[in-house]
């Protein structure tokens, strides 16, 4: 991973992100921690796609499965 998008992820560590999946899933939780390949780890996640969010708790998502990463403002 690039060194500049690993300062940019230290930075939203214990903030709230919202990753879009390829499978058009939208999720949005706090970053824990992340890895060289992008796997993220999440708490208070949900997936927002529908209406009515799901509750998905504590989730590990594989990163080349990550189509967008949305940061939070500064």
């Amino acid at each position: 991973m690039s060194s500049e998008i690993h300062k940019i992820l230290d930075v939203c560590v214990n903030k709230k992100i919202l990753i879009k999946l390829r499978n058009q899933t939208i999720i949005r939780g706090n970053l824990q921690t992340f890895d060289q390949h992008m796997n993220l780890v999440l708490t208070k996640a949900e997936d927002i796609t529908e209406e009515k969010p799901k509750n998905l708790d504590r989730i590990i998502l594989r990163g080349d499965n990550i189509l967008i990463i949305s940061l939070p403002e500064k």
